[in-house]
């Protein structure tokens, strides 16, 4: 990964540690024996800090490990994975407070708190506990920072279509297993129907309101892979065709085909995709295996046809990857200064392989390659999941063998959103044409980039 100038952050965190006589071991020794061991008799207790509710999962796998355990006794403190959620969590890493594990949602977070000394190296842990991380993750399961493990990924965000099967045999399309966003905008023409308050949405582009920049890096990771926005010499890639492709298609999906709602439109009525497509009022529609609860939830959501699923649309033939968006998540790890990291590395073991179970009911599919993946289903689509699931289409998409983009670079990654949010809007309500908006988000991101040299 590209070294970047260490932010103030960075060096108050540095300095705590100092002030405090606490660093990590560097991961390139073993764990030192006196961390976590409590001495005999005594109970360890660790607190692992994570955003899913309690109620989803994570209590019950800390009640499993804690029965099974009762010299390392788990405390799970819930944050919410937004900025003052993640605030929160900083502030309690650089104050000093007990956070032994913690779980990162975003790779740019945790490069940051990587940067800062926040997080633990693993690699010692991991050669003296004899933890075979290519037999349980695969090979390309964990981006190294400096040469070093930082984190092991407990789940695979899943991102895919969702097709009504009803419609689909109506317009006598199959179920696709692979294709391109030009097979999408076949597929959202021929399976729009009708005008006014009638009118059936052939594709909805988001659960909830729709998101720009999140389908754009969906769009084009699966052309250009990792570090899709940036170039070699450090400025953007915005010029590169496929940012362009990617907008003139939304474009064609709203304007011309008249197959999606404008945005605009979507924003101002507020309108809600998975609610859409459960009223019979969207026949494709995108999602990711944590929202497959509200599909199940028939109490709210009445519905009586079967829920097919096709994996994200490759921006072309030739593209290689699945996409942005999609791969390894919750990057479980240590902090640095934890007093108990040896007991956090038992814990952190069992969390990530088999100890997760519990998660998997609310949509978190495992990483670990030794889990079951029928049970995962059952647990994933519920008791006669054929009633509402086309089974063997969601287990194509959800257990591909497919390369996952996994990015390193993030350089003004949250202006860089903003920037494509905003152009990108521009050319969807009219405003803006493709190459127009392309060009600015160029201009403007390189002025972040590499400002004047």
């Amino acid at each position: 990964m590209k070294k970047v100038t260490i932010s103030l952050f960075a060096l108050i965190f540095a300095l705590t540690l100092v002030l405090s006589g606490c660093s990590g071991n560097g991961g390139n020794a073993a764990p030192s024996g006196s961390s976590g061991n409590g001495g005999a008799g005594n109970v360890v207790k660790l607190k692992f800090w994570g955003a899913v509710p309690e109620e989803s999962g994570p209590k019950q796998a800390v009640e499993n490990w804690n029965k099974a355990n009762p010299d390392i006794q788990v405390e799970y403190v819930r944050f919410v994975n937004d900025e003052s959620g993640n605030t929160k969590l900083e502030t309690a890493l650089l104050a000093g407070d007990q956070v032994d594990l913690f779980i990162n949602y975003r790779m740019d977070k945790l490069a940051k708190r990587i940067e800062a000394g926040m997080v633990e190296p693993l690699d010692g842990y991991i050669e003296q506990s004899g933890f075979n991380v290519a037999e349980n993750f695969g090979d390309n399961a964990i981006t190294k920072f400096g040469d070093q493990t930082y984190y092991i990924p407990a789940i695979i965000l899943n991102d895919f279509v969702t097709l009504n099967k009803s419609f689909l045999d109506e317009a006598g399309l199959p179920i696709p297993e692979q294709w391109t966003w030009d097979d999408y905008m076949d597929y959202a023409a021929k399976l729009t129907k009708g005008e006014g308050p009638d009118k059936r949405w052939g594709s909805y582009t988001d659960l909830l309101q729709p998101k720009v920049f999140e389908f754009l890096d969906k769009a084009v990771k699966t052309e250009l892979g990792p570090d899709a926005f940036y170039k070699e010499d450090g400025s953007s890639n915005f010029d590169n065709p496929a940012f362009k492709r990617y907008f003139d298609i939304m474009y064609n999906l709203e304007k011309t085909l008249k197959a999606q709602p404008p945005i605009a439109e979507a924003k101002a009525t507020k309108m809600e995709g998975i609610q859409l497509y459960l009223t019979n009022k969207v026949a494709m529609h995108w999602i990711g295996t944590a929202s497959l609860r509200n599909i199940k939830n028939t109490t709210d959501y009445p519905h009586d046809f079967i829920t097919a699923f096709a994996p994200p649309p490759k921006l072309t033939e030739n593209s290689s990857y699945l996409g942005g968006g999609t791969g390894y998540l919750d990057f479980t790890t240590i902090n640095a200064r934890s007093q108990n990291k040896e007991a956090a590395w038992k814990f952190m073991q069992w969390y990530v392989t088999e100890g997760n179970e519990p998660l998997i009911a609310g949509g978190r599919v495992p990483s670990w390659k030794k889990a079951d993946k029928d049970k995962v289903a059952s647990l994933i689509l519920g008791e006669n999941p054929e009633k509402l699931f086309d089974v063997e289409s969601f287990k194509k998409v959800v257990f591909a063998d497919v390369e996952y983009v996994r990015d390193t670079k993030f350089d003004h990654l949250a202006e860089i959103q903003k920037i494509v949010e905003e152009e990108g809007e521009r050319v969807l309500i009219g405003e803006k044409p493709t190459e127009e908006a392309v060009k600015s988000m160029k201009e403007r991101a390189d002025k972040l980039l590499v400002g004047n040299k």
